[in-house]
């Protein structure tokens, strides 16, 4: 027998359809089992960044569960996934003022704030050493030395939001220089991070005189429109350079893939310079639904 299963889809990180990330969450009824390969496959049928797996609940006050999906791995956080997940929720519940995910990282309480929803992100942070890489400014043969902030041969920074997820923070003088930015040819290996090991994504970056941080982030021959860890990443870095105190960082991302987002990033410093706090926020908006039809 046939088993359908409700899905809805979002643009997250943007107000405007067909713009910002987009996320699909597919319902769990209650009590219905969902073998995790079956999810599997899901998540590679919507072929997007992540798909959402939100398990539904007769309790409306019990945090709600929800599985985090790539196209070939379940991952137990994500920023736009978390993100979209509150905000859809809060946008059935206008009652509500926040409600609570359950992950595989921990419960992440959502709050609305204003048109937007902010959410605590689960944090192990930790700026390295500079790496020496001079082959990744080498694969960008439309930019010269005078594009990077560090020179061709500099070293740029490297941070991770927690272990196994972590950005090279690349700086670049202009606008005009992140255009010109090209994908790599395979996913970046850094082995000299030891217990941070994992995923290593390129976050480009640059700090507009009005202060909004344009950026791109490169996974390999990847670009992804929106992306909640390198935008946290890059925003408690740049806090920690600003020093102790509460620090709001807005990061516009994709706009060169034609998906404008908007990510904002709160920032909290302790007195000793190192990051205490940081919360992701963005709006979405829902752009389809539909049944998934499942054996």
């Amino acid at each position: 027998m046939t088993q359908k299963l409700r899905f809805v889809q979002l643009d997250v990180f943007s107000a405007t359809r067909f713009l910002g990330n987009p996320l699909a969450i597919v319902h769990i009824p209650e009590g219905t089992s969902l073998p995790q390969t079956q999810k599997q496959r899901i998540a590679a049928e919507f072929n997007l960044s992540e798909t959402v797996f939100l398990h539904e609940s007769s309790d409306p006050n019990a945090p709600v569960t929800i599985d985090i999906f790539t196209t070939t791995e379940e991952l137990p956080f994500a920023g736009h996934p978390t993100v979209g997940s509150g905000w859809y929720l809060l946008s059935q519940a206008p009652q509500k003022d926040s409600v609570i995910l359950k992950t595989k990282a921990g419960e992440i309480p959502v709050v609305r704030d204003g048109a937007r929803v902010k959410l605590q992100v689960p944090i192990d942070f930790k700026v390295h050493a500079p790496i020496h890489r001079p082959d990744l400014n080498m694969l960008q043969p439309q930019l010269g030395d005078a594009d990077f902030v560090n020179g061709v041969d500099g070293k740029p920074a490297i941070a991770s939001i927690v272990k196994g997820m972590s950005f090279i923070l690349m700086e670049l003088t202009s606008l005009e220089a992140l255009g010109k930015l090209q994908h790599y040819p395979t996913r970046i290996d850094v082995p000299q991070l030891g217990a941070w090991a994992g995923f290593v994504g390129i976050y480009a970056f640059f700090v507009g005189s009005d202060g909004v941080v344009r950026t791109r982030m490169f996974d390999g021959a990847l670009e992804d429109p929106a992306t909640g860890s390198a935008a946290s990443t890059l925003a408690g870095s740049l806090a920690m350079k600003k020093g102790n105190g509460k620090h709001k960082i807005e990061i516009v991302q994709g706009v060169e893939m034609g998906r404008r987002s908007e990510i904002c990033v709160e920032v909290e410093v302790g007195a000793d310079g190192i990051v205490q706090r940081i919360d992701l926020g963005g709006e979405a908006v829902e752009v389809m639904e539909g049944l998934v039809r499942v054996q």
